[in-house]
C-alpha cells in the first residue's frame, strides 16, 4: 500500500472517529426529560419537521414560558396541575 493511501486511511479514520465522539459528547449534554434548559418549566412536545426520522430517540419541544425549542432526550414527565384562573368579578 502506498504512503498517500496510508495516509487516506488513517486521517479519514480519523476524522470519521472524531464525527462520532462529537455526537455523543452533544447527545449526553441534552437535557433528560421535559423541563427547559434555561427557565425550568415543563415545555410542551411539538410535532417534529422530519426529526423524528433522522433522530427517532429525541424528542422535539417548546416551552411556552420562554419560547425555547430544541431537543430533547426522553426521561421523566413532569406532572403539573393546570392552573385555571378565573376572571375577576367586575
Amino acid at each position: 500500500m502506498s504512503d498517500a493511501a496510508i495516509f487516506v486511511v488513517v486521517f479519514g479514520g480519523l476524522f470519521v472517529l472524531r464525527i462520532i465522539a462529537a455526537t455523543i459528547f452533544f447527545y449526553y449534554i441534552l437535557p433528560r426529560g421535559d423541563r427547559c434548559p434555561y427557565c425550568d418549566t415543563a415545555t410542551i412536545r411539538v410535532q417534529p419537521a422530519g426529526w423524528d426520522r433522522l433522530v427517532p430517540f429525541l424528542r422535539s419541544s417548546w416551552c411556552h414560558a420562554c419560547g425555547w425549542e430544541g431537543l430533547l432526550r426522553p426521561g421523566a414527565l413532569t406532572l403539573e396541575p393546570a392552573e385555571t384562573k378565573l376572571p375577576e368579578p367586575v
